[in-house]
C-alpha cells in the first residue's frame, strides 16, 4: 500500500507533482535571478568607484600636463573594461578608451581641440559624443578638478563595463533555457504518451482478432451443418453465411493494426461505393429514414490498403448516422481531386453537429460523445488514415445543418516522403 494518499487539499498526485515542479522552478529562476542582479548591482559600484579613483588620477595628470601619465591612466584604464569617455569643460572629448568602446583615437590628440560640437565631421567624434550622452543618461559623470586650486578641468563619462551586460542578461538566459527544457521535457511525455498508445491500440486490436478467431471457427462449423441440414440455397444460412463473412473481414482488420499494411493504387470510388452499398442493404433497419448518397469524381489515382480504407469509410459513416436528429436524415460522401494528385473525401451529415471544443478531442482514444462507446472508432480512423497512408482527417465543418469530415489522401510522390520522415 502507497504510505501517500491518493488526493491531498482535493489535489490528485499528478496536480500535486506538477504544481511541485512549477513552484521549485519558478522558486529556482526567482532566486538565481535575485542573485544575479545583487552581483550585477556590485559590479555598477566596482565600476563607479574606478571611476572616481579615475577622475581622481586624470585630474592630477591634467594638472601637471604630462603626458605620460595620462597614457598609464589609459592602459590601466583598457585593464578595467568599463567604458570612459573624458571631455573638456566645453563638452569637447579628450580621451576615451578605445580598446573597450570600439572606436579609435586619432593620431593628433590636437586636432579633437578643433572640433565644432554643433556640426562635428568625424564619424568618430559623432559617435563618441552620442555614447556621451548614453553614459550621461546611465550614470552621473565624474567632475575632474585640478588639485591645488579646485579649478574644473573636464568631466569623466562613464558606461556599465561588458561583463555587467551579460550579468543583466542572465535571468533571460535563465528564462529561455528553463522555457526550452520544459518544451523537451513536454515533448518527450508526448512522444512517450503516443508511444503507449500506439502500443495499446496494437495490443488491444491484435488480442481482439485473437479473441474473435475461436467463435469465428465454431460458427463457421455451426454454419456448415445448417448447410447440410437445410440447403446451401436457403435464404437464413446465406445471411449467416454474409455475416460470418463480415465478421472475419472485421478480425483481419483488427490483425493488421500495429503491422505495416500494403498500400496499392486503387480507385476510391469504388472503396466509396462498397461501402454505401454494405450500408444500404442494412437501411431497412432505419425505417427506411436514412439516405445514403455518393457525389463528385476523383480522377486521381492513390495507393491505400482498401480493407483499411473501408473500415475508415464505415466508422465515418456509422458515426452520422448516429448523429441524425431522431434517426432520420441524409448521409453525403464527396469526392474531388486533392492537392499534389491526391484525393479528399468529405463525410457529411445532418445530424446536430459537433460543440467547437470538442472537435479536436474526438480523435483522442477514450474520447465518445456517446452513451454507450469505447472512444476508439475516430481514434482508428486518424491512426489508419495518417500513420498508414500519410493523409491527414479532420472536422471541416460543424454546426446545427450537421457535421462534415474531410479526409485528405496525398500523392504518390508525397505520400512516399511523409512515410519516410513520419511527423508526431
Amino acid at each position: 500500500m502507497s504510505p501517500w494518499p491518493k488526493r491531498v487539499l482535493g489535489l490528485s498526485r499528478r496536480q500535486l507533482f506538477a504544481i511541485y515542479v512549477l513552484v521549485g522552478s519558478v522558486g529556482i529562476v526567482l532566486a538565481v535571478t535575485l542573485f544575479t542582479l545583487h552581483v550585477a548591482k556590485r559590479i555598477e559600484d566596482q565600476a563607479r568607484v574606478s571611476t572616481e579613483l579615475l577622475s581622481s588620477l586624470a585630474s592630477r595628470a591634467l594638472a601637471d600636463g604630462s603626458q605620460e601619465s595620462m597614457q598609464q591612466i589609459m592602459r590601466a584604464v583598457n585593464e578595467i573594461e568599463v567604458p570612459f569617455i573624458m571631455t573638456d569643460n566645453s563638452g569637447r572629448p579628450l580621451y576615451w578608451n578605445a580598446a573597450v568602446i570600439g572606436v579609435p583615437m586619432p593620431e593628433r590628440l590636437a586636432d579633437l581641440q578643433s572640433v565644432d560640437l554643433a556640426h562635428p565631421r568625424d564619424p568618430a567624434v559623432q559617435k563618441i559624443l552620442e555614447l556621451v550622452r548614453n553614459f550621461d543618461a546611465e550614470h552621473e559623470p565624474f567632475a575632474i578638478v585640478e588639485p591645488r586650486s579646485g579649478r574644473r578641468q573636464g568631466t569623466l563619462h562613464y558606461g556599465s563595463s561588458a561583463l555587467s551586460r551579460q550579468i543583466r542578461w542572465m535571468p533571460h538566459l535563465e528564462l529561455l533555457l528553463l522555457a526550452a527544457f520544459f518544451l523537451l521535457v513536454v515533448w518527450a511525455l508526448l512522444l512517450k504518451k503516443q508511444g503507449e498508445q500506439q502500443r495499446l491500440f496494437a495490443g488491444m486490436a491484435k488480442e481482439t482478432a485473437h479473441q474473435m478467431g475461436t467463435p469465428l471457427t465454431a460458427m463457421m462449423g455451426w454454419l456448415q451443418l445448417l448447410r447440410e441440414r437445410l440447403g446451401a440455397g436457403d435464404e437464413l444460412v446465406n445471411e449467416l453465411d454474409q455475416d460470418v463473412a463480415r465478421l472475419g473481414k472485421v478480425a483481419e482488420r483488427f490483425s493488421r493494426i500495429g503491422s505495416l499494411p500494403r498500400l496499392d493504387s486503387e480507385d476510391v470510388a469504388g472503396c466509396v461505393s462498397s461501402t454505401l452499398s454494405y450500408f444500404e442493404r442494412r437501411l431497412p433497419q432505419f425505417g427506411g429514414r436514412v439516405e445514403l448518397r455518393m457525389e463528385g469524381a476523383a480522377r486521381n489515382r492513390v495507393r491505400i490498403n482498401r480493407e483499411l480504407m473501408e473500415w475508415v469509410l464505415e466508422n465515418l459513416v456509422k458515426n452520422g448516422i448516429d448523429a441524425l436528429k431522431d434517426g432520420k436524415g441524409t448521409i453525403v460522401v464527396r469526392l474531388e481531386d486533392g492537392p499534389g494528385k491526391g484525393v479528399t473525401i468529405r463525410v457529411s451529415d445532418t445530424g446536430s453537429g459537433l460543440p467547437h471544443r470538442l472537435r479536436n478531442r474526438i480523435f483522442e482514444p477514450g474520447f465518445t460523445t456517446k452513451k454507450r462507446g469505447w472512444g476508439m472508432g475516430l481514434a482508428l480512423v486518424r491512426r489508419i488514415v495518417a500513420q498508414y497512408h500519410g493523409g491527414r482527417v479532420e472536422v471541416a465543418a460543424s454546426g446545427p445543418r450537421g457535421t462534415t469530415f474531410a479526409i485528405t489522401l496525398p500523392g504518390a510522390e508525397e505520400q512516399s516522403r511523409v512515410l519516410q520522415h513520419p511527423v508526431g
